[in-house]
């Protein structure tokens, strides 16, 4: 198996990707080798909006930074941070961009114009004063350093994802990581690990990187 991350490692500015790329991908998975998607984007708009524009829909999907990994339509990984848990949080961020639930994508106004899920259905503007009911696979926006610490300490089941040269922190459960998702998805699908290579670009990837191998060796058809 090959698994990517999206932004700025397959997707070229413009969320799609080149002729090259599509290429190499259609080759690998006619040799029998499947491609996942591993992203911090929400689960619903990676088929949404990332495989429209691309043309490429992946065998295995681990979405909302590791929270989620789906095989064919099956979840084969989830972790989710209680309602109550989302709800003693927001008060603590400067300002929440978003929180991903399992039937909906609550966003702000303010962050809504432009957002790469504007206008899809599942996508809630609010303002967050009203509860959240459900348990949710992230919440993010704007939290200082000391906050944050504050918030991980006191609640040892979250933890913070921050991402290199953009002033966002995202909260998911603890066990959430892109690389406890791909465990799971290698368990499931009987994949050694020595047989998967990664490729991502952000500190989220780090750990799932420094685990598999860099490299897939192919059998020559």
């Amino acid at each position: 198996m090959i698994v990517t991350d999206l932004d700025h490692t397959l997707l070229r500015g413009d969320k799609t990707v080149s002729t090259y790329t599509f290429d190499v991908l259609r080759c690998v998975r006619e040799r029998g080798v499947l491609l996942a998607f591993a992203t911090a984007r929400d689960f619903r708009f990676v088929t949404e909006y990332v495989s429209s524009l691309t043309g490429i829909t992946p065998d295995v999907l681990i979405a909302d930074n590791g929270a989620l990994a789906r095989y064919n339509g099956r979840d084969l990984y989830k972790k989710m941070i209680p309602s109550a848990t989302v709800n003693a949080l927001m008060p603590h961020f400067e300002r929440v961009r978003c929180i991903s639930t399992e039937n909906a994508y609550f966003l702000t106004r303010q962050h809504a114009y432009g957002h790469w899920s504007g206008g899809k259905k599942a996508t809630v503007i609010t303002d967050f004063a009203k509860v959240i009911e459900d348990d949710a696979f992230y919440l993010d926006g704007s939290l200082d350093a000391p906050s944050l610490r504050r918030l991980t300490e006191y609640h040892p089941d979250i933890r913070a994802v921050t991402y290199s040269g953009i002033a966002l922190v995202t909260v998911v459960h603890c066990e959430a990581t892109k690389l406890n998702a791909l465990t799971a998805v290698a368990n499931a699908l009987n994949i050694d690990m020595d047989c998967i290579a990664a490729f991502g670009d952000d500190y989220s990837d780090v750990e799932m990187l420094r685990f598999v191998n860099t490299a897939l060796p192919l059998q020559t058809r």
